[in-house]
């Protein structure tokens, strides 16, 4: 037979079953896995399906089973595991490098590319600030700066680099010189 897609597996996984011993009082009752909620277990008593949720048969968290009534002794009883809770793995911190971080991802259909050295545990900045007085375009900044690494802030706002102003050596040039009292913040971004 022709099939579309993956051919089926040819062999198949039991679930889990876990069989229990009701005594007509006992109402909580251990997994032997963990599961997220009642929904991934079904539960049988006397071979008919109990109906799983909160004011229902039963519920189930954890490894607890919780009965709403406790089943009666000689009753047979046994749950069938659909699914296992899976657990979260954190690891300790200082243990990943950035040559483990992908470090591709895709912005608003474009993709790029970051160098895994771009991976800092901590970024820091360090700044300058001056005041404007209408009339002086050229400021002195800290050397070895272009334009790509120095965000500027007049009187709060950003700049846009290239267009509000340009970088030559230790010379940040406005295209228009900041008004008089204008609070100029630069920002000298992390290399």
């Amino acid at each position: 037979m022709a099939y579309i897609g993956n051919i089926p597996g040819e062999t198949f996984s039991t679930p889990a079953k876990q069989s229990f011993t009701p005594d007509s009082s006992t109402v909580s009752f251990s997994l032997n896995q963990s599961v997220t909620n009642e929904n991934q277990i079904e539960l049988f008593i006397n071979n008919v399906r109990q109906e799983p949720g909160s004011g229902k048969a039963y519920t189930a968290t954890s490894q607890t089973l919780t009965m709403s009534v406790a089943p009666t002794a000689g009753d047979e009883m046994y749950c069938i595991f659909q699914g296992k809770a899976v657990g979260l793995i954190t690891p300790p911190d200082n243990t990943i490098s950035g040559a483990k971080i992908n470090s591709t991802f895709d912005i608003s259909s474009k993709t790029v590319t970051l160098p895994a050295t771009s991976v800092t545990s901590h970024l820091t900045y360090t700044h300058g600030t001056a005041t404007g007085d209408a009339s002086t375009v050229a400021f002195t900044i800290t050397a070895g700066r272009a334009v790509a690494d120095v965000l500027v802030h007049v009187n709060g706002i950003l700049m846009t680099p290239t267009t509000d102003y340009s970088i030559s050596s230790t010379t940040l040039t406005f295209v228009t010189a900041p008004a008089a009292s204008a609070e100029i913040d630069f920002r000298y971004l992390p290399k």
